[in-house]
């Protein structure tokens, strides 16, 4: 049989957060890991209410709860579809998952023991799956729009222009013609590389990512008559493959988005190395935008700014956007250097 002390390195060494909690609600102890996710001091929440620890909305509906539980108390393990929320010290909430154990402690008194699981990373995960799935599905649709709407129509336009020259007689005219059908397929041939390139950038591999930014540049040039003004350091062999792919599909959006939507001609990349991290920096002139908080960027709206964001916590890196109307748009992305682990003091 455990003693006290046994008891309390037990219920310390939880990876959950863990409270005990009597008949009339009240928090009669907790662990180590539930002062730590809630960041109340164990003086602050022993002996008051377990309502303390749910947002302001909640703590009614849980009152109401908490009494029919008590009624019939039994067993409830983790998870079961419900969407709950705790509140910490500093006002933020986090997404919990909750167990319940009934049982009968301090001189065979009714307590509860409540396992308390902050499932925020998971939530994320689960987003960001979504978002995942959406991106490839967008992709798809994006492929097929453009396999049907340009390199379809072209082989169709190469088919009929190449029977033209077939019938044409004169000999002027079928030269003409067959300059004119050597120029569309040159014209075909430019739009699947650059096709190849967006889905898989073999200068990322070859030559290292400024080599590879810079062939999307002139690939925005070429087709929205956008300049980018780059002035790109070379950090070859500072990032992992995983960290440089990420950086160079957050440029590529950040781009991407001031051509169609800046409602101007130019923008600046900036790349380079410093304190650890590689880092790129893309700002315009244009138009800017109401930036929403961060609940609503997974709207359609803002998709590629939210997979901008994703994209840089994968690889433990950060981003940030500023922008407002009339005021420009700056997106600076910053992704942990290969190797680099910040000092210990």
């Amino acid at each position: 049989m455990l003693d006290q002390g046994d008891y309390t390195t037990v219920f310390d060494a939880s990876p959950d957060a863990m409270l005990v909690v009597d008949a009339e609600g009240v928090i009669r102890d907790l662990n180590r890991q539930a002062v730590t996710m809630f960041g109340w001091s164990r003086e602050e929440l022993e002996g008051r209410k377990v309502e303390r620890l749910m947002p302001d909305a909640s703590r009614v509906r849980h009152r109401r709860h908490r009494a029919r539980y008590g009624e019939a108390p039994q067993p409830r393990p983790m998870g079961g579809g419900l969407e709950l929320e705790a509140l910490r010290r500093d006002g933020t909430t986090i997404p919990v998952e909750i167990s319940l154990s009934p049982s009968r402690l301090g001189r065979g008194r009714d307590h509860v023991i409540c396992a308390v699981r902050d499932i925020s990373a998971w939530r994320r995960m689960r987003r960001l799956s979504g978002m995942m799935i959406a991106a490839a599905e967008n992709e798809r649709k994006h492929l097929s729009r453009e396999l049907h709407d340009e390199f379809l129509q072209s082989l169709v336009a190469l088919k009929i222009r190449v029977k033209l020259l077939a019938d044409e007689k004169d000999h002027g005219e079928r030269e003409r013609a067959r300059a004119r059908v050597a120029e569309d397929i040159a014209g075909t041939i430019l739009g699947v590389k650059r096709m190849i390139r967006g889905l898989l950038p073999p200068e990322l591999d070859r030559q290292g990512i400024s080599a590879a930014l810079g062939s999307i540049f002139r690939d925005v040039e070429d087709v929205y008559g956008f300049t980018v003004h780059a002035r790109l350091e070379r950090v070859d062999g500072r990032l992992d493959p995983v960290a440089a792919v990420a950086l160079y599909r957050i440029v590529q959006e950040a781009v991407t988005n001031a051509a169609q939507h800046a409602e101007v001609s130019e923008a600046v990349v900036t790349l380079g190395a410093a304190n650890g991290a590689v880092r790129a920096t893309v700002r315009d002139e244009g138009r800017g935008f109401d930036l929403p908080d961060s609940e609503a960027l997974g709207g359609d709206a803002f998709f590629g700014i939210a997979g901008m964001h994703e994209r840089a916590a994968l690889v433990g890196g950060t981003l940030a956007v500023q922008t407002s109307p009339g005021r420009g748009t700056t997106v600076r992305a910053s992704v942990p250097a290969r190797g680099w682990e910040p000092k210990r003091e």
